[in-house]
C-alpha cells in the first residue's frame, strides 16, 4: 500500500512480493508499521524524493567517479563472461576428447578380439590339417601292411597243400579281402571322398600260386 502511494510507482502494483513475503517478518518492517502518521508521511516524501532524484538524473552524464566505477564493473562482468565461455568451451572439448578416446578404445578392443578369434581359427585349422595328415599316414601304413600280407599269402605255393590247408588258404585270403573292404570304407567315411583305388578289391592275382 505504501508503494502504491509513492509518486514514482505511478499506481503500479508492488513488484517484489516474493521479497516482501520474507522481509515483513523482520523487526525493521514491523516497526515501520508502528510509526506515527507524520513520520510515515515524511518517509513517504523521502522515498518520493529519492525516486524523483533518480528520474531527474536519468539521462544526465555520470560523474567521473561513477563513470569509472561503471566502466570497471562492466569490464569485470565482461571478463567474467569470457572466462565462463572459455570454461564451457574447455569442458566441451574435454568431453569430446573423452568420448573420442572411449570410441577409439572400444574399436581397438574389437580389433584385438577379432585378431584373437582369427588366431584361434587358424590354430584350429592347423591342428585339423595336422590330424588329417597323421590319419593319412596311418592309413597308408595300414594299407601297405595289408598289401604286403596279401602278397605274401598269395605267393604261397598251393601245390603240396591238402584239402584242409587249401581251405585255410582260401579263408585267409577272404579274411584279408574283407579287412581291405572295411579299411577302405572307413577311410572314405573319414575323408568324405571315394574309396581308395586299387583295381577291384586291391588284391593280388593268385595265378602264381596255382591250385
Amino acid at each position: 500500500m505504501r508503494y502504491k502511494k509513492m509518486v514514482a510507482s505511478k499506481g503500479k502494483p508492488f513488484p517484489f512480493k516474493h521479497a516482501w513475503a520474507i522481509l515483513q517478518t523482520f523487526d525493521k518492517w514491523k516497526l515501520r508499521d508502528q510509526e506515527t502518521a507524520s513520520k510515515k508521511s515524511a518517509m513517504l516524501r523521502m522515498d518520493d524524493s529519492e525516486d524523483e532524484e533518480k528520474e531527474r538524473n536519468l539521462g544526465k552524464p555520470e560523474g567521473t567517479k561513477k563513470g569509472k566505477q561503471r566502466v570497471k564493473m562492466e569490464g569485470e562482468a565482461s571478463s567474467l563472461r569470457e572466462k565462463m565461455e572459455q570454461m564451457m568451451k574447455a569442458r566441451e572439448e574435454l568431453t569430446r576428447k573423452t568420448l573420442e578416446t572411449k570410441i577409439l578404445i572400444t574399436e581397438k578392443k574389437k580389433e584385438v578380439k577379432l585378431a584373437q578369434v582369427e588366431a584361434k581359427r587358424e590354430e584350429a585349422k592347423r591342428k585339423a590339417d595336422l590330424e588329417e595328415m597323421m590319419i593319412k599316414v596311418k592309413e597308408a601304413k595300414v594299407w601297405k601292411e595289408l598289401m604286403v600280407e596279401e602278397k605274401e599269402h598269395m605267393m604261397m605255393s598251393k601245390k603240396d597243400m591238402d584239402e584242409e590247408q587249401l581251405q585255410w588258404w582260401k579263408d585267409y585270403k577272404e579274411d584279408i579281402a574283407e579287412r581291405k573292404r572295411i579299411f577302405r570304407g572307413a577311410s572314405s567315411t573319414l575323408r568324405g571322398d571315394t574309396p581308395m583305388s586299387g583295381g577291384g578289391d586291391g588284391g593280388v592275382d593268385d595265378s602264381n600260386g596255382g591250385a
